[in-house]
């Protein structure tokens, strides 16, 4: 028992030994008086300038507290005078008995509040947080327990508050994240919490996450068991924000090989589902990320309604009710690139690959198949009675800015009343000016090519059109087109057309360039020309009508014309129509604009369809009006005269009636 008293005895003499020595430290030591040597300690081991402005305050028992600040860590050389990291207060507590006892370390809780930290690269892309560290690593290793380095001490938890983080443009503001009991192989609960904008000043919107993860004893690699991410999207007009969420369990880092994984990940955003993988590596100098991700079938409509974006209204109040995607993706920067696209809209399958760069000037290129789509569907309601355009471009005219190259194949469109197929088109778009070339089609049993230019660089648009059709279906053309069934044959057309202007109405008075067609096999349809004159005839010289109603359709050989355009007015030197019982040769200007016609045509009526057949009338005939209420005034009195002398007057006017309602249904009415 004695023993035992001595040696308690002389337990607390020490213990009270070292509480004096302890507190003959607090007493006569100042902290302050080694910032030097902090500061040039933390230069080696960085490679950065630390500066302490701030008081340090030491307390040693039950724990080694030590607390600063404020204080900063610079930017290596060459990337300017703004700190690398900035802070207003760091608190650092270590236990003193298991240091003395055990030698030891045990790190309890680490509080930083007010960090500041700029992440930021140079004109060589090297970034400014490389080789953080690494002039020292060589010299002085942290050692592990077993030797190695890099070893953790056990740590209570790390706390920061109202920290910020910006990189380039994008900022976190307001950063508070509280990290749980950190140590090798141990499961380390965090949460974390900030508010992202886009660029300072930008409407920020919340992240929350809450994660688990264990760490090696190097800090270098972590398996996170959970990952859940949430926040909000601030609205786009009136309307509640819109809810996010991510998860994606069973992660892995590794800073060593600086790679990360991603098995599978989920995210929501409003309605929209998004599931997929990635593998990212170099991640601490020039990312490169791998992956795919699929997109549940949604209504693309009502899912912009519930982010508070109204689409415009379209023709057709199905189009956009439904997207799905799916598609692999690589990012390196610049550009992410996608490939194996499947993109379903509506009854539209778009498959193909494309590139896009995420760095100012935006480009994009493109190779993309579409099996069908009526682009009539997703136009406005009112556009057809839509107002021109204004004749100056907007500030934000995205052709101006329009960076894009590609090819684009179509296996059926529709698209101003016309359907086409096997569309296979050329598309470059820069500097203002969007080229469609070559543009090649099949459509009506023919075939189309042609080039298309819209040059968008200046304050007035530009377009220049080449282009020419070839074995057309002339009937089934203008059905789709122009709905009329007037016209029927196989048909060639070339056309090389120029316009300046914006709206519909300005690039009419401005057209400008040549125009040609030619149909052969065909029939003006609904009416029997030949027929009905001899019918007229008959009635005027009181002979037999025949009881034959006619075929309904006056056939020809053939039909061309050609026309110069010029600011709008198209000028026709050459319109000729050839069969067997019929010739039409005129001249004549139509203005587009207005829509005004007026032509002068000789028909020629044969007495028979021989070759050699006598005239039976030449009949000179005036169309005026418009394109779409044509009159048609055919000379009728100096026909008469010329073939029926005095006679004229008894039956001039019934022939005059009966031959003018067949030529107005001839030539259009």
């Amino acid at each position: 028992m004695r023993a035992m008293k001595w040696i308690g005895i002389t337990l607390g003499a020490l213990v009270v030994l070292v509480a004096a020595l302890l507190a003959s430290v607090v007493a006569f030591v100042n902290p302050n008086d080694y910032k030097p040597q902090i500061e040039q300690f933390a230069a080696s081991a960085t490679g950065r300038e630390l500066t302490l402005p701030g008081a340090i305050h030491l307390s040693v028992f039950p724990w080694i507290a030590l607390k600063l600040g404020p204080a900063t860590l610079g930017n290596p050389p060459g990337f300017g005078n703004q700190p690398f990291a900035s802070v207003r207060r760091v608190s650092l507590r270590v236990k003193l008995l298991p240091l003395l006892l055990h030698r030891r370390l045990e790190i309890g809780r680490v509080e930083i509040d007010g960090l500041d930290l700029l992440l930021e690269r140079n004109a060589a892309g090297q970034g400014n947080w490389q080789g953080l560290g690494t002039s020292s690593s060589a010299a002085n290793p942290p050692q592990a327990a077993n030797g190695g380095p890099g070893a953790l001490p056990q740590l209570e938890g790390i706390s920061l508050t109202d920290g910020r983080i910006r990189y380039g443009a994008l900022v976190a503001d307001h950063l508070d994240l509280d990290v749980g009991h950190l140590g090798p192989g141990i499961e380390v609960p965090v949460k974390l919490s900030l508010e992202l904008a886009a660029q300072a000043g930008a409407p920020a919107f919340p992240i929350a996450a809450n994660f688990d993860f264990t760490p090696d004893a190097g800090l270098r690699r972590f398996r996170f068991a959970t990952l859940t991410l949430h926040g909000k999207l601030p609205p786009h007009g009136p309307g509640a924000a819109a809810d996010w969420d991510f998860a994606a369990p069973g992660s892995s880092l590794d800073l060593r090989a600086q790679s990360a994984e991603v098995p599978r990940f989920t995210l929501h955003l409003a309605d929209a589902r998004i599931t997929g993988q990635l593998r990212a590596t170099r991640i601490l100098a020039t990312p490169q990320v791998v992956g795919n991700l699929h997109l549940d079938p949604l209504s693309l409509r009502e899912w912009f309604d519930h982010l508070g974006v109204k689409l415009p209204r379209t023709r057709d109040a199905k189009a956009l009710t439904r997207v799905a995607v799916t598609t692999g993706f690589a990012y390196s920067a610049p550009a992410i690139r996608l490939s194996a696209l499947d993109l379903q809209l509506d009854d539209t399958d778009v498959r193909g690959a494309a590139t896009i760069t995420t760095l100012a000037p935006h480009a994009a290129t493109f190779e993309l198949g579409v099996n069908r789509i009526d682009i009539s569907r997703y136009l406005s309601p009112d556009s057809a009675s839509a107002s021109p355009a204004a004749s100056t471009a907007p500030a934000s005219d995205p052709l101006r800015t329009l960076n894009l190259h590609g090819r684009l194949t179509i296996g059926d469109l529709r698209v101003a009343g016309l359907h086409l197929s096997q569309v296979h088109v050329g598309v470059s778009a820069g500097g203002g000016i969007l080229t469609l070339a070559p543009a090649n089609a099949s459509l009506y049993g023919g075939s189309a090519t042609g080039r298309i230019t819209i040059d968008d660089h200046a304050a007035i648009r530009g377009v220049r059109i080449a282009e020419s059709l070839a074995g057309v279906d002339v009937a089934r053309l203008l059905q789709d087109f122009a709905k009329t069934r007037r016209l029927s044959g196989r048909g060639d057309l070339s056309a090389t057309l120029t316009a300046r202007g914006r709206g519909t109405n300005a690039m009419l008075r401005s057209l400008s360039g040549h125009v040609a067609a030619n149909v052969t096999g065909g029939a003006i349809e609904g009416i029997d020309l030949w027929s009905d004159v001899n019918h007229a005839i008959a009635l005027w010289s009181h002979q037999p009508v025949s009881t034959n109603s006619g075929s309904g359709r006056t056939p020809f050989d053939a039909l061309s014309a050609s026309a110069d355009l010029v600011d709008g007015i198209a000028t026709t030197k050459d319109l000729t129509i050839s069969s067997r019982n019929l010739r039409v040769t005129g001249v004549g200007t139509t203005n587009l604009p207005t829509r005004a016609i007026d032509y002068r045509l000789q028909v020629r009526l044969l007495s028979s369809p021989t070759a050699s057949a006598p005239a039976l009338a030449d009949i000179p005939v005036a169309v005026t009006g418009t394109l779409t209420a044509p009159k048609v005034s055919p000379d009728i009195a100096g026909l008469a005269k010329a073939q029926f002398g005095g006679r004229l007057r008894q039956r001039g006017d019934a022939l005059k009636k009966a031959l003018e309602e067949k030529l107005k249904r001839l030539l259009g009415h």
